[in-house]
């Protein structure tokens, strides 16, 4: 019996330092999944511009209909020195996806297909922030609130 019982105590104490590992001293993980750079991207970059909005979405997405007000908002309150690419994904048609945002008056600088998986991007819609190495500044993913449209707004009206 004594067997069991320091087995147990043996476990408990493996179990409080592997719960004391994960919540407090393992480096806090990319919650979001995409990858850090997306080298890809830097032809989509204009001589003037130093950051580069990605918004990710479908054509059949509810969500991403839903944002179309606010990336109209996005796009008109931008700071002059961002550029705005859509990006769809490519088993999808970009013909519909362009017809979409013509009809929605959402004017993006670049509409095209990219490898959502390979670059991390799960789900739609998806904001990506990019600096002028291609690098992830920031990430939103999904439907989002009043306060994270303007967490969004603040980042893409600033001028750095």
């Amino acid at each position: 019996m004594k067997y069991l019982e320091w087995t147990m105590y043996a476990l408990v104490v493996v179990a409080l330092l592997f719960f004391l590992q994960v919540t407090f001293f393992a480096k806090s993980a990319d919650n979001h999944g995409i990858v850090d750079t997306l080298p890809a991207m830097l032809e989509y970059f204009q001589a003037d511009q130093d950051r580069l909005v990605l918004i990710v979405l479908t054509p059949t997405c509810p969500y991403c209909l839903q944002s179309y007000p606010f990336y109209r908002t996005l796009i008109a309150e931008k700071s002059k020195n961002i550029g705005v690419v859509a990006g769809t994904n490519p088993n999808v048609s970009i013909e519909l996806q362009r017809r979409i945002l013509q009809k929605e008056n959402l004017s993006v600088d670049t509409l095209i297909a990219l490898p959502n998986q390979d670059w991390g991007i799960t789900s739609v819609p998806t904001i990506i922030i990019l600096n002028d190495r291609a690098r992830v500044e920031h990430v939103w993913i999904g439907l989002l609130d009043a306060d994270r449209e303007k967490e969004v707004l603040s980042v893409v009206t600033r001028n750095e």
